[in-house]
């Protein structure tokens, strides 16, 4: 999952133009998910903020990524209130977020293309929170990480005494 994390991290940085059209900061932070949003004074990150987690249903082959999209709370944001067009900017972060990754191909042969799965506003004391859910088929004997490819040639299988080995030829 190194590999998604990175590509999400890149797709990010290269299309972070996608933010500045919309008026708004591109992720100051992105990072693996360790709940730091439930638990600020515990980490050091800096806002807007991304934090990636995944899990794998291995018997439906999907990849589903989770952000977790963090932004400060803004003040004043009522409909009658002056400022409310600054908590729309949260809307605004989300909707670039989404146009930067919603179809985003993970190389390999083990991955499809990310897809938006659904999303879900997050219970939060410190920050706005909103889990974006992503999805992606995933082949998981397919993928370079786990499964590093050897040429043909280079493999053996041998039967002894009832054992299979394998190994590589030297």
């Amino acid at each position: 999952m190194k590999r998604v994390y990175n590509e999400i991290m890149s797709a990010l940085e290269k299309r972070a133009a996608q933010f500045e059209i919309l008026g708004v900061k591109p992720p100051e932070t992105f990072d693996v998910h360790l709940s730091q949003e439930t638990a600020p004074e515990e980490f050091e990150f800096f806002l807007p903020a991304v934090f990636y987690d995944y899990s794998i249903d291995y018997t439906a082959e999907y990849l589903y990524v989770y952000l977790y999209a963090i932004q400060e709370f803004e003040a004043d944001t009522e409909n009658f209130s002056k400022g409310k067009e600054s908590g729309e900017r949260f809307f605004d972060f989300l909707t670039a977020l989404k146009r930067c990754l919603n179809g985003l191909k993970i190389p390999g042969r083990a991955f499809g293309k990310l897809l938006l799965y659904q999303e879900q506003p997050q219970s939060n004391d410190f920050y706005y929170c909103h889990l974006l859910t992503f999805r992606c088929l995933y082949k998981s004997e397919l993928d370079d990480d786990l499964y590093p490819e050897t040429p043909k040639q280079e493999y053996y299988l041998t039967l002894k005494k009832g054992r299979l080995r394998d190994g590589l030829k030297e």
